[in-house]
């Protein structure tokens, strides 16, 4: 192999190496931010936030045979299944333009119990005009059965 195509190989994978290791920003689909952990959210105006809500098992009373067929082996304890049709995201109090809407909704069972825990992953559109500053946007999640879990979601908005 000649040295320039030596160099250029061994340049791309340390740059691919750098990009791999560097954080994500908080509140990408990818790292969302997580309700109850994490501060408050920060967007930019236009942008948009990810926002991570791990849901107790009891709140929506899920189990095993609500999911069936649908649950796939995680890990040798653990499978999950793809939730999003059984909820929907209703009440939505927020500034004017912002809009929220789920994303994905995953169950998790254990295989040493029979109630299923949910993670949802919300988006929060801030529209561009969003004034900088602190907002709060509020909604309820909503099952099938009409059970719900109320959320208060926090976000600074800055430049």
């Amino acid at each position: 192999m000649p040295a320039l195509t030596r160099s250029l190989v061994f340049a791309l994978l340390a740059a691919s190496l750098l990009v791999a290791c560097a954080p994500t920003t908080l509140g990408e689909r990818s790292s969302p931010y997580r309700l109850g952990r994490d501060g408050p959210a920060s967007a930019q105006p236009g942008g948009e936030v990810y926002v991570e809500v791990d849901v107790a098992r009891d709140v929506f009373g899920l189990v095993e045979a609500d999911l069936s067929p649908r649950w796939q082996p995680w890990s040798v304890n653990l499978a999950r299944a793809v939730a999003t049709h059984r909820f929907i995201v209703r009440d939505v109090i927020a500034p004017d333009g912002w809009e929220l809407s789920l994303n994905r909704a995953v169950a998790w069972l254990r295989s040493n119990r029979r109630e299923v825990d949910i993670e949802l992953l919300l988006r929060l559109q801030v529209p561009a005009d969003a004034r900088l500053g602190g907002h709060r946007v509020r909604a309820s999640i909503v099952d099938q059965n009409g059970r719900s879990l109320p959320l208060e979601i926090v976000v600074q908005v800055g430049r």
